[in-house]
């Protein structure tokens, strides 16, 4: 009974809240409010004020074989002088930053000076300043920028890559770099220590199709690099299995003596892609056993052993792997 006494209570005054605000007397009070405060803001926007906004800076035009060797700043503040009404137009101005072209001769060492008038006629094209516009203060009011000649060394590219290929897939040639090497420039000691530049890590699962990518490089501390990134190209193809007979051949056989083996020679069996399939050359796959290895054999009978010669084929596998020789006189 008590809850609901004390809600009809609530309700009862703010109907007459409700009222009071909403009465004729109210409603022009706080339009001649809101009109009051438009005027003395439009009258205060046509006084003269003083902003100060600050703004970054960017360095270009500097070659990649040098580098800036003092801390310039980063930003400047500037002090602008006008109408309320015209400084508000400059505070949208100033997201993008302030380029300072830095292209000029260079020395092995050297310092580049842009001075206050310089900085202040870069500053005013960067505003579009109005005629009614002063700048009344720049901080810093000029910039001094020192560098000095690096040393460059051409160094090649190393690919960090985890690759899985899909099913009855291979690659049907080395994957190509390009570049395959780039230039680094930095200090003598950082550069003399660099041997290669690694990419980022690639990782490519279930691969089934010839694949571009533009892979990046690892940035190194103090160290500039020619490329940022480079070209990976991973040529894949399907595979498929083929038999051929090879001749087994003797190595480091004295002049006066001869291998003969039994059998002659051997099924071997490979992997290739299909666009390989019919491009075997005689000397791509060799079968053969080592004069160095059976000179000192008490039985008749030596392993053989295979050389893939060619990037095409894998998973070479022959039978027999093991065949019975003599040593023959010539």
């Amino acid at each position: 009974m008590a809850d609901s006494s004390g809600i009809q209570f609530l309700k009862y005054y703010l109907q007459k809240l409700k009222l009071f605000f909403l009465s004729k007397d109210i409603l022009s009070f706080l339009l001649f409010l809101a009109l009051s405060a438009g005027f003395w803001f439009v009258h205060s926007l046509g006084k003269e004020h003083e902003i100060v906004i600050s703004v970054p800076i960017k360095f270009v035009g500097l070659p990649l074989n040098y580098a800036i060797t003092n801390a310039p700043p980063s930003e400047i503040s500037i002090n602008l002088k006008d109408q309320g009404l015209r400084l508000f137009t400059y505070t949208a101005k100033h997201n993008s930053p302030l380029t300072i072209d830095l292209r000029q001769t260079f020395h092995r060492k050297g310092e580049i000076l842009i001075t206050s008038d310089k900085l202040t006629t870069r500053i005013m094209k960067y505003l579009h300043l109005q005629p009614t516009t002063t700048i009344s203060e720049v901080h810093p009011d000029s910039l001094l920028i020192r560098y000095e000649k690096l040393v460059s060394a051409k160094v090649p590219v190393k690919l960090n890559a985890k690759i899985e290929l899909s099913h009855q897939y291979m690659l049907s040639n080395k994957i190509q770099l390009s570049p395959d090497s780039v230039m680094i420039f930095g200090p003598k000691e950082a550069v003399e220590k660099l041997k290669s530049i690694h990419t980022k890590l690639l990782t490519l699962n279930n691969l089934s199709d010839t694949t571009y990518l533009q892979v990046q490089l690892k940035p190194i501390n103090h160290v500039r690099l020619s490329s940022e990134s480079i070209k990976v190209s991973i040529l894949v193809e399907p595979f498929t299995e083929r038999k051929v007979q090879v001749p087994i051949t003797a190595l480091n056989c004295p002049e006066n003596l001869s291998i003969r083996t039994f059998p002659a020679f051997v099924n071997a069996t490979y992997i290739v892609g299909l666009s390989k399939f019919n491009t075997l050359s005689p000397s791509d796959i060799q079968v053969y056993l080592d004069y160095n290895e059976l000179k000192n054999s008490k039985t008749s009978k030596g392993l053989l052993k295979i050389k893939n010669n060619s990037l095409n084929i894998s998973n070479i596998r022959i039978l027999p792997q093991e065949v019975e020789f003599i040593l023959e006189q010539k």
